[in-house]
């Protein structure tokens, strides 16, 4: 990568990540009423002793990553939570101090330690994102498809304590290796992809794609097998989580089976298909006032899943079908616990259309840049000030 591209990351994120703290600061003062509308904020972020716009980047799952860091699985139905990333915080924080007592929180610098990281995760992941538009596209495409992501209205959670970042991470790797042939290489970064979220293990399916697309016209040699294996092993993460939890809890989904005691609507099994879903949100809009917290997030939800649904459209026959099939379960997945909750945040797993954006819109990308930049800082100060948003 040329010098002048580097920089054009480095220099991207920077003023992305300013932009997040100022927003955060002033939203201190705008919205006066903090919603905390999550447990152990006192015992898990305000202790850190740095003031709420920035701890505020711990809010929601941040505090359950934190905890489980610091603590282990030791908290019922956090299990919910994959345990790459908390395991990485536990793993790079040289000097913890915490015990595991459950009402224990007494060390900081698990937080400085996952905002740290939460950084160091993102800013490679749009280096290979920017190699891979850039060979795939152009210098132009990859350049406003970066600042589409950087605007886009959730992509503040790449910089708080979730794994957003480094799920990004490892899913750009496994797409950049796969790209170059290397599909050993690129199981290993999927296999812990599918330790760090669910979605994971969609990747199996995409290197299974592209494995066929390579081979389908060639006689298979030695090195198909080093491929074949790449593919077998990308669910690995999954699977070993699996019989973690199998010999724990003694329920091998129970990351599935978890997931009401949440709230938001969420349901284990059966699964819920996408029609029935939909209709519950136009019933969920008929019903709750139209001034509301619960009105404006059925809304974007709602509105979140008609767009990805729209680009998925789009995006048909216009990318690789590796990407189109990814980034499609990866909008279907969630849904199948009965409800769009989140889904503005898990659009984030839809980056692969973003140069398709770019390419049929060309210059009107300026619009939806400047457009996803207002969206995101209100969508930001209310989740600093602890309002639920994804």
């Amino acid at each position: 990568m040329k010098k002048k591209d580097f920089l054009f990351i480095i220099s991207s994120f920077v003023c992305w990540r300013i932009l997040l703290f100022l927003v955060a600061f002033i939203a201190t003062f705008v919205i006066s009423n903090f919603g905390n509308r999550f447990p152990y904020a006192d015992k898990v972020l305000s202790i850190t002793g740095l003031p709420n716009w920035v701890w505020g980047f711990g809010n929601f799952d941040g505090v359950h990553y934190l905890r489980i860091a610091q603590n282990g699985y030791i908290a019922e139905y956090t299990q919910a939570f994959f345990p790459l990333y908390p395991l990485l915080i536990r793993f790079i924080n040289f000097l913890p101090k915490g015990g595991l007592d459950l009402n224990v929180y007494t060390d900081p610098s698990y937080f400085y330690t996952g905002m740290l990281l939460s950084a160091a995760f993102f800013i490679p992941a749009l280096y290979f994102l920017f190699k891979i538009w850039r060979e795939e596209y152009s210098q132009k495409v990859a350049n406003i498809a970066i600042l589409l992501l950087l605007s886009f209205p959730t992509a503040f959670y790449f910089g708080a304590i979730y794994s957003e970042s480094l799920f990004l991470l490892l899913t750009v790797l496994v797409f950049w290796f796969t790209k170059k042939d290397k599909f050993l290489l690129a199981g290993v970064f999927a296999a812990l992809a599918s330790a760090t979220k669910v979605q994971g293990v969609l990747l199996f399916l995409f290197l299974a794609i592209d494995l066929w697309n390579k081979y389908k016209n060639v006689k298979m040699d030695k090195g198909f097998w080093l491929d074949l294996m790449g593919v077998v092993i990308s669910p690995l993460g999954l699977v070993v989580y699996m019989l973690f939890l199998r010999q724990s809890v003694g329920d091998p989904l129970y990351f599935l089976t978890s997931q009401p005691a949440f709230g938001a609507g969420r349901s284990d099994l059966p699964l819920i298909l996408l029609p029935q879903v939909i209709y519950r949100y136009i019933k969920i809009l008929l019903s709750v006032k139209l001034v509301s917290l619960t009105f404006f997030n059925a809304f974007l939800e709602l509105f979140m899943t008609g767009v990805l649904v729209a680009g998925l459209i789009l995006a048909y026959k216009k990318i690789r079908f590796s990407y189109w099939v990814f980034v499609t379960l990866a909008v279907i997945l969630p849904t199948l616990t009965g409800t769009l909750s989140s889904m503005p945040r898990y659009a984030l797993l839809a980056f692969p259309l973003l140069p398709i954006i770019v390419v049929t819109f060309n210059k009107a990308t300026r619009y939806t840049i400047i457009a996803q930049v207002a969206l995101q800082i209100f969508l930001l100060a209310l989740f600093i000030r602890g309002y639920w948003i994804s």
